[in-house]
C-alpha cells in the first residue's frame, strides 16, 4: 500500500503542480484519481480551484496563451 502512494507522489512531484486556491481550472486539468494516478478533468472550468472539493493539478510549465515568462 505505501508504495502505490509512494508512486503517485512522485508522478506528482515530477510531472505535476498542485494549483494555488485562486487560479482558474482549464480544460487539460487532472484530479487524483484514487490510488491509480490522475485523469484528466471532466466538469466545469472557469472556476477557481478552492471552489473544488478534490485538488487540482496542473502539468509544469503549462502557461495560460499570451503569457510570458519575466
Amino acid at each position: 500500500m505505501s508504495e502505490t502512494v509512494s508512486s503517485v507522489a512522485t508522478v506528482v512531484r515530477k510531472e505535476l503542480r498542485r494549483l494555488k486556491w485562486d487560479e482558474l481550472v482549464r480544460r487539460g486539468d487532472f484530479v487524483a484519481n484514487g490510488h491509480q494516478g490522475f485523469e484528466p478533468l471532466d466538469g466545469p472550468i472557469g472556476f477557481r480551484a478552492d471552489a473544488f472539493v478534490k485538488q487540482i493539478y496542473r502539468r509544469l510549465g503549462s502557461r495560460p496563451a499570451g503569457t510570458k515568462k519575466n
